[in-house]
């Protein structure tokens, strides 16, 4: 396929593009623009109404340009974001923060306008390649929601999941009172959105809620690159909360992405996010089929036998840090209140 067969692709089945729709792509110089500029003509093709606005790549803790907060500010019908890294901060949320029409509090504008009003959808490609995008975009998105639905109605009515690991992992997150989400490629409606590629259901772990031993022995997020560990990179939690890691250099190299997150939060006197620079903030579970292990987070984290945890910030916006750091375990056995859903990196549900 060629880039623009897989953005009509985009158009129609993730997005249900209509005539006259404003849609605003965020994008950086290099390889992502020529991805954001099939897009835009695919949008085009759908007489839909696009617009680029380019801006220098952003880290984790990079702020966003003004220029691109005020253009999401203008409430497009859909953002779409194809970033080298990440869109980046947003400064004015960060410090003083938005209301969304469900009366939560949002750091972001983008996050304010997607999940709090329910007003645009959206998905963003962090670190995606156009052979990513060629190789893993371009799935049976029906058969994805199904299993995606499967997934996440268990992990709705649970209660905890057990992880376990042949290199160690032994880990317990309760989940209860959460929902999970599903990145399922359906971001048709407003207020729906996630990654592309898509393939992974996630949910945010209860706060100080986690107990037990990470062995991360897949690719692992350091905020806007990534590294495939040279050894596995061994991490104890208590009480929710990161307390040791042990490993060689890639170890040390988490530790340190973490401690600068926590870091700039402390310099920005906002403790609560320092905080939670080490709260595990995330459990996903990788559905994507055409996904391979690229060493590029984007993808790796979609992959079938595979799970991640995030260090950091969750989607239930009641444990907010600056960094976001996914990390891999490749094939786990995972239980959910006591039922085996996945052995060794196999589903035993569809």
């Amino acid at each position: 396929m060629e880039p623009i067969e897989v953005s009509r692709i985009v158009m129609r089945d993730v997005l249900d593009v209509q005539e006259g729709e404003e849609i605003l792509i965020i994008t950086n110089p290099g390889e992502v623009l020529g991805i954001s500029l099939s897009l835009f003509d695919a949008a085009k093709e759908f007489k839909a109404r696009p617009s680029i606005v380019v801006q220098e790549p952003k880290g984790t803790l990079d702020y966003a340009e003004r220029s691109v907060i005020e253009a999401i500010k203008s409430g497009p019908d859909v953002v779409i974001s194809i970033s080298e890294k990440k869109l980046g901060k947003d400064a004015y949320g960060l410090n003083i923060g938005y209301v969304g029409r469900d009366n939560k509090k949002y750091t972001h504008i983008f996050e304010k306008l997607l999940w709090g009003d329910k007003r645009i959808r959206s998905f963003w490609s962090p670190g995606i390649d156009v052979y990513m995008y060629l190789r893993a975009v371009p799935i049976d998105y029906k058969k994805l929601r199904e299993e995606a639905g499967i997934l996440g109605d268990i992990l709705d009515k649970g209660s905890e999941v057990h992880i376990t690991s042949e290199k160690g992992t032994d880990l317990w997150i309760s989940i209860k009172g959460r929902k999970a989400l599903r990145d399922d490629g359906d971001f048709r409606r407003p207020g729906s959105g996630g990654n592309l590629p898509a393939g992974e259901v996630f949910i945010s772990p209860a706060v100080g809620k986690s107990e037990g031993v990470i062995v991360f022995d897949g690719t692992l997020g350091l905020g806007g690159k990534s590294v495939v560990p040279k050894e596995p990179v061994k991490v104890y939690v208590e009480d929710g909360f990161v307390k040791r890691i042990e490993g060689g250099e890639d170890a040390k190299k988490l530790e340190n992405a973490i401690k600068e997150a926590e870091k700039r939060a402390l310099e920005m006197g906002k403790e609560e996010l320092a905080k939670n620079s080490w709260h595990l903030g995330e459990l996903g579970i990788g559905l994507n089929p055409k996904a391979i292990m690229s060493g590029k987070l984007l993808e790796d984290e979609k992959l079938r036998n595979t799970i991640h945890i995030a260090i950091g910030a969750n989607y239930d916006n009641d444990a907010p840090a600056l960094n976001h750091f996914d990390c891999l375990v490749m094939n786990p056995t995972v239980e959910v209140d006591g039922e085996k859903i996945m052995e060794k990196g196999k589903f035993l549900i569809f």
